[in-house]
């Protein structure tokens, strides 16, 4: 009886292990692939602002939902504000029209959209414009706006540098639909975040990972030596602590954009506007 059930606790055994690896390499190619943000692989944006970089403060972050729902509201214009970590060697410019023709900021028909783009570890930013804003918002005054940004983004405050970019942006498109926007809630005090060239959600996401790691081999450690129960134990074990290293990664914003969300004024999504107005770029 022992000879019979001897070959089947070893498949057991070689299963659990097996398993184990497959995961192991699973985790390690998350953690080295979250930072490549191909635009046809971002998700749907889910707020205005889309901070897939993980590199805005909560304050500044909500004041820019607030103030895009606003002008949205009153002005009828979109603006759609996204960070990320790399370019992955494409020029700012063709990725910021390709995003534009994912998500069709602006409204179908009057193509009254913009959208700020930055590019964190190239440190480019770009401000596409939409035709129904190209009157509005010409190259020449996007170049300024952006060149406005610069010392704050030089100096990490990525927060503010980019509300102050984005209230510029708003003032003209008000002005232009002769509306006064209402003056945006205050929030807690923000805290400027110094953020490295290589920053994010990445020093985390690894840390995260080695643990990960840690608890793999010494669960199924211990699975190997006692019997088959142990291993299925890690492997839940295991599927738990990866579905919460995912989800919580997601949540900060670091890769699957949940940090937008619907504060600011209920987002609907956008409407159905096209790019090609023009617009400027620049490094920081």
């Amino acid at each position: 009886m022992n000879a019979q059930a001897y070959p089947c606790s070893v498949k057991k055994w070689f299963w659990n292990r097996t398993f184990s690896w497959w995961v192991l390499v699973l985790l390690f190619l998350a953690g080295t692939t979250l930072h490549a943000e191909d635009v046809d692989k971002l998700p749907a944006p889910t707020g205005y602002v889309n901070d897939f970089a993980g590199v805005l403060d909560e304050p500044s972050r909500q004041q820019m939902e607030e103030l895009c729902a606003n002008v949205n509201k009153l002005a009828h214009a979109q603006i759609a504000v996204v960070t990320i970590h790399s370019l992955e060697g494409d020029s700012i410019e063709d990725y910021a029209v390709r995003l534009e023709e994912k998500w069709k900021v602006g409204t179908k028909g009057s193509d009254r959209g913009v959208l700020m783009l930055f590019a964190m570890n190239d440190r480019k930013q770009r401000i596409e414009v939409g035709y129904g804003l190209e009157g509005v918002l010409n190259d020449a005054k996007v170049g300024d706006i952006l060149r406005s940004m610069r010392p704050q983004m030089r100096e990490g405050q990525y927060g503010p540098a980019i509300y102050g970019g984005l209230q510029q942006v708003s003032a003209d498109i008000a002005s232009d639909a002769g509306v006064t926007l209402p003056a945006v809630s205050e929030h807690p005090a923000r805290q400027p975040r110094m953020q490295s060239r290589n920053s994010g959600g990445s020093t985390l996401i690894h840390v995260l990972f080695f643990i990960v790691l840690v608890i793999f081999i010494f669960s199924f450690g211990r699975g190997g030596r006692g019997g088959g129960s142990g291993g299925g134990g890690g492997g839940m074990l295991a599927g738990f602590l990866l579905g919460n290293l995912l989800g919580g990664a997601r949540d900060r914003g670091g890769w699957g954009g949940d940090s937008g969300g619907d504060s600011g004024g209920g987002f609907g999504g956008f409407d159905g506007g096209s790019s090609g107005g023009g617009g400027a770029s620049s490094d920081w």
